[in-house]
């Protein structure tokens, strides 16, 4: 992950930190007039799904795709389970957290919303913005 997508994600800190912050809401199930079952999924707020559209475009999953043995692998779902950890993160750490709930959420529907919920999202770009201002890690 580049400085440029660094900013990318960091410019979503102050939006994602914002009280008003709506994470979005899970639909309704429904049935068409043919008898077809819709399930409810959960529908990311604009502000949301402008954050994922933005990490989904840039080249985060490279870091996710580096063997990770388990020591370092635990590290990492301590972060994921634990937003606060994230401020000691480094810019290889943040790419495969970011890519794990990007992945997560095609199997598990919810898990990007979880993600914003715990305020790991927000951590993430909150640190995004420190690495990206060359800040000390």
């Amino acid at each position: 992950m580049d400085l440029a997508t660094l900013r990318n994600i960091a410019a979503f800190a102050p939006i994602l930190a914002d009280p008003d912050f709506e994470t979005g809401a899970w639909t309704e199930p429904r049935r068409s007039a043919d008898g077809v079952i819709t399930m409810s999924w959960f529908r990311l707020s604009e502000p949301a799904s402008a954050f994922v559209t933005a990490i989904a475009k840039e080249d985060v999953a490279a870091h996710y795709l580096a063997p990770v043995d388990d020591e370092a692998r635990t590290a990492l779902m301590h972060m994921v389970e634990h937003p606060s950890a994230i401020a000691d993160a480094g810019i290889e750490q943040i790419g495969w957290i970011l890519t794990y709930v990007l992945r997560a959420d095609r199997f598990t529907e919810g898990s990007l919303a979880q993600a914003f919920d715990t305020g790991l999202m927000r951590a993430i770009a909150q640190r995004a913005a420190v690495l990206g201002n060359g800040e000390p890690t």
